[in-house]
């Protein structure tokens, strides 16, 4: 059973972690109006473009969640073990594909280079903790990674339509001009197999942790 201790520490982690996340998000939001604006495009189209990533509809997934917790809404389903280990496996997919597949391709600077770092390498392992804190002594079960892998192919979906009606792919590995639609086909069957790999691995950690605890 949580101690008062346990469960303050987890409260006040949350919501550490949910104003690192928020920062970082409102950063790149900033960030992403201003570069719209000075290229001539209005500041909606640094809004279009801004939610056009998969590492930003990730992090605000994992801010929503994790404000959730730090208001001890207890009734969300942002809460709720299930819920928080499929945001945590595409979380932990969003900084395993940036620095394997897109770290080399940029060099931001400055404040761009800080909304970089904390998108992809703070918020990933900080929502991961928040995971092993929270959820991860729910055993969970393998068929879930079916409904966690929804999110994913989703994103897939959205960013080719968006492709489709404006010309602008948000990664290198699913422009479809450029690589042509069987290559980019290929290149998403390997992330979502890289994804179902991390789930995978996140199920049989919380098993394993359950396992002990019943023991």
């Amino acid at each position: 059973m949580p101690t008062p201790l346990r469960n303050d520490f987890r409260l006040w982690y949350a919501r550490v972690a949910a104003a690192t996340a928020w920062f970082a998000l409102l950063l790149q939001l900033w960030l992403s109006i201003e570069l719209a604006r000075t290229n001539g495009q209005g500041a909606w189209h640094g809004v279009w473009m801004y939610f056009a990533f998969f590492t930003i509809l990730t992090n605000l997934l994992a801010a929503a969640a994790l404000t959730a917790a730090a208001l001890r809404r207890s009734a969300s389903i942002l809460v709720s073990p299930g819920i928080v280990t499929g945001i945590a496996a595409n979380i932990v997919l969003v900084g395993i594909a940036y620095n394997l597949l897109l770290r080399n391709t940029w060099n931001p600077q400055g404040l761009q280079l800080l909304a970089d770092v904390l998108l992809h390498d703070i918020d990933p392992p900080l929502f991961l903790g928040w995971w092993w804190l929270a959820a991860s002594a729910r055993p969970s079960r393998y068929a879930e990674i079916l409904t966690w892998a929804c999110y994913p192919i989703a994103y897939f979906a959205y960013a080719m339509a968006r492709g489709a009606v404006d010309g602008f792919y948000p990664y290198p590995f699913v422009d479809v001009p450029e690589l042509g639609i069987a290559r980019v086909l290929a290149n998403a069957l390997a992330i979502l197999a890289g994804f179902i790999a991390v789930a995978a691995l996140l199920v049989a950690l919380a098993r394993f942790r359950a396992q002990r605890a019943h023991a």
